[in-house]
């Protein structure tokens, strides 16, 4: 495939409230659109939008990093990876890798016909997907989660990590006894010191939590071990280092439910990789975002549909589409993750 045409602009709007939310203020939230035009006239899209705090790289190395390697794409092989092979210095830099990568897919699933889920080998019709209503101290947590239950959610995941550990207990008994169908999920951002989440996570027993994830700081959670609930690693899985020693050693993973990947951490082809290892170990994959743009969310619904057996990921629109408001993505759709019409991403016109 030969490219005719590549161009990197910035964007840049708030990080408004999800629908529902009170008391939070906005933030910025800027990132990178490339776009690849090949041969044949088909337009590729890839997203670049490194987080603040969380990414492990700032948008300004990923700017200069983008400008230095698009010049240079001139002629790709169908192998987006070995494509990728040239240009090592994006290996440091997963946001910048992950904006290549899926505009090299989507261009090649348009030029196949085919999305990018069937491209690179399983093209699930839907998947199940998660609300995220709030945190558990939230005064409006209930109707939160009543807005979700109604608008087809079966699985929800709340924010914890309070100072009031009991509190929070008390108010997630009431809220499954309000919901008893409802799939419940923590999240607790690494909050808990590694002894609070041994206790708490064994304090939260009986109470239907499917995992909490990221009970404590990074890696620290690889020796939490058996629990009376399940954790999840999310942050702690996007050093690749620490990564590899979650799917290598037996140890690390024990009381582990499931692997929580963001692929604008990772990288696109990084996160399933990842992900079908940790499939093949009997964990439990969960694909989500980093509040990111509508092209990164349209790639990541793509890389859930693309993981036979996956879980319910967490790909609801969010708050960082605030800066895209026209921009449609035809695979989130509520409570559910679907097959676009289109070929490749399957996405319009972004403006």
């Amino acid at each position: 495939m030969r490219l005719t045409s590549r161009s990197l602009r910035r964007y840049h709007g708030a990080l408004g409230r999800p629908s529902g939310a009170v008391g939070r203020s906005s933030v910025e939230r800027s990132g990178l659109l490339l776009t690849l035009v090949d041969d044949e006239g088909h337009t590729g899209r890839g997203e670049a939008s490194p987080l603040p705090g969380h990414s492990t790289e700032t948008l300004a190395a990923v700017t200069q990093a983008l400008i230095d390697v698009i010049p240079r794409l001139g002629e790709a092989q169908d192998d987006v990876a070995e494509t990728l092979r040239r240009f090592p210095s994006l290996d440091a830099l997963p946001s910048a890798r992950c904006a290549v990568e899926v505009a090299l897919l989507d261009l090649w699933g348009q030029r196949r016909g085919v999305s990018v889920a069937a491209l690179v080998g399983f093209d699930a019709l839907r998947l199940a997907c998660n609300a995220q209503p709030g945190a558990l101290v939230d005064e409006d947590i209930g109707e939160r989660c009543a807005a979700a239950v109604a608008r087809g959610f079966g699985v929800l995941k709340l924010k914890a990590g309070s100072i009031d550990f009991t509190e929070e207990r008390k108010t997630l008994e009431a809220l499954r006894a309000r919901f008893p169908g409802v799939t419940w999920r923590l999240d607790v951002n690494g909050a808990w010191t590694l002894d609070e989440a041994r206790r708490r996570l064994d304090a939260l027993d009986g109470l239907g939590v499917q995992y909490v994830e990221q009970p404590c700081e990074g890696a620290e959670v690889f020796s939490l071990g058996e629990r009376a609930v399940p954790w999840a690693a999310d942050e702690a899985l996007i050093d690749p280092i620490a990564r590899q020693r979650f799917l290598e050693d037996q140890d690390a993973r024990r009381g582990c439910a499931a692997a929580v990947l963001k692929p604008m951490a990772l990288g696109w082809l990084a996160a399933r990789e990842a992900a079908l290892a940790a499939g093949a170990l009997g964990l439990g994959v969960v694909v989500t975002h980093l509040l990111d743009g509508p092209v990164a969310l349209a790639a990541a619904c793509e890389l859930a549909r693309s993981l036979p057996g996956a879980w319910a990921c967490g790909l609801d629109r969010h708050a960082g589409l605030d800066a895209w408001p026209e921009v449609a993505v035809p695979q989130a759709e509520g409570a559910w993750v679907r097959r676009a019409e289109g070929a490749g991403l399957g996405l319009g016109a972004l403006g």
